[in-house]
């Protein structure tokens, strides 16, 4: 007896995991984490992938276009650069509407109810106010319009970091209009701490790349007052039509393919008379611009792979939404900086033998800004604390996250 009861506890210990099991709150928060980062850094990449697709579509024809006699160098035949980006956003429109059309069919196929159950299920909500704002505001806030404008002269980088990163401000402030909670449904610090990693994280990237190359435009240069009033539409219309995609989500629970492929749908119907109107006045070719995607492979698989592209960043951003809530998805799209900032440092490593310090001291000395704004906006994400009375204006909703980091 006395062997087992001195044994006992000396053979509990050496049983004893060296790690302590992690509780469900612990396990569920890290789950969150790895998931919304995935999910921002696929974002991220798509954002990527469709700025440098959509850069060489409008330059591809000034390279592929030109036809060069061999024997003496002449041009024998020459085609202008793509220029019809009307025409691309109808394509890429009409190509989102139909893939989350077809997909909602198919599921309302597939849940046995039939496709008039379902329609009837979201219609009741479609008459609501948010379903036309969503349209309207998915409509500016394309990905492609937004490159339709470019400024006319030098922009400075503080402002020019100041004004993206002021989409964050924008959502909270958008997000408690909608869902009547203060700030948005998170604190005040956090808010204003994801704002200044924000304009950290833009600031210091045009100091890396000594250039606006975050906003590039193929369209029509602007100056002036309509350069500022497009340049605020470009900067709040997305985050508003973020927040309205959370709230059609969570307060109508619309179904997230229709929700989806119906503002795509009435997009595309939309820009039928304003392709006439353009062809019409001669600002833009349609029938030309036709006749070079279908004549030109090169151009065809470019918009093609554009257009699922652009689907797929739609996509994503509703899944954000769904794991997180529209402020920490606005907020994830100032990553995108990071990630071209972590690609050209890669590109330099690969390439050079030397470090970055000693080769370009002012990337070396910016990119330490870089690092001070990822550890900024790590703070924001782990000091927020969302508002006790969100339970109550997201009617409700469980299961979705809405920004409670629990």
């Amino acid at each position: 007896m006395l062997q087992s009861s001195i044994g006992s506890p000396i053979d509990e210990q050496e049983t004893r995991p060296l790690l302590r099991p992690l509780s469900i709150e612990w396990v569920s928060r890290a789950w969150l984490v790895v998931i919304a980062g995935s999910l921002a850094a696929v974002w991220c990449v798509l954002d990527s992938w469709n700025h440098d697709m959509s850069s060489q579509l409008f330059k591809l024809s000034e390279v592929k276009g030109l036809m060069v006699d061999k024997r003496s160098g002449m041009v024998l035949q020459a085609t202008e650069p793509f220029k019809y980006a009307l025409t691309l956003a109808f394509l890429q429109f009409a190509f989102a509407g139909l893939v989350f059309c077809t997909l909602f069919a198919m599921k309302a196929a597939a849940t046995g109810n039939g496709m008039k159950d379902n329609l009837a299920k979201n219609a009741q909500s479609i008459s609501d106010w948010r379903w036309p704002s969503l349209m309207v505001t998915h409509v500016f806030s394309s990905v492609l319009l937004q490159s339709l404008m470019m400024p006319a002269q030098m922009m400075s980088l503080g402002l020019f970091a100041a004004t993206r990163a002021i989409e964050v401000p924008t959502a909270a402030a958008v997000r408690a209009s909608v869902f009547r909670t203060p700030f948005g449904g998170h604190a005040p610090h956090t808010v204003l701490a994801m704002f200044t990693a924000a304009w950290v994280l833009f600031f210091c990237y045009s100091q890396i790349a000594e250039c606006l190359c975050i906003w590039s435009g193929f369209g029509v240069a602007l100056t002036g007052l309509p350069l500022y009033f497009v340049y605020a539409l470009v900067l709040t219309v997305p985050a508003t039509n973020v927040v309205l995609q959370e709230s059609v989500l969570v307060q109508l629970k619309a179904c997230p393919l229709l929700m989806q492929g119906l503002p795509n749908a009435v997009a595309a119907l939309a820009f039928v008379p304003v392709l006439f109107v353009a062809h019409w006045l001669g600002y833009e070719d349609v029938l030309r611009a036709i006749t070079m995607i279908s004549g030109h492979r090169e151009v065809y698989m470019t918009i093609l792979w554009l257009c699922v592209q652009t689907t797929g960043i739609s996509a994503v951003t509703v899944c954000l939404i769904l794991t997180v809530d529209s402020f920490w998805t606005i907020a994830a799209r100032s990553f995108r900086v990071i990630f071209w900032w972590l690609r050209q440092l890669q590109f330099f490593y690969l390439s050079s033998g030397t470090l970055l310090s000693v080769a370009r001291p002012n990337a070396s000395m910016w990119s330490l800004g870089m690092v001070a704004g990822i550890f900024l906006a790590s703070t924001a994400l782990l000091t927020d604390v969302p508002s006790q009375k969100e339970d109550a204006a997201i009617d409700g909703a469980k299961g979705m996250g809405n920004g409670k980091w629990v």
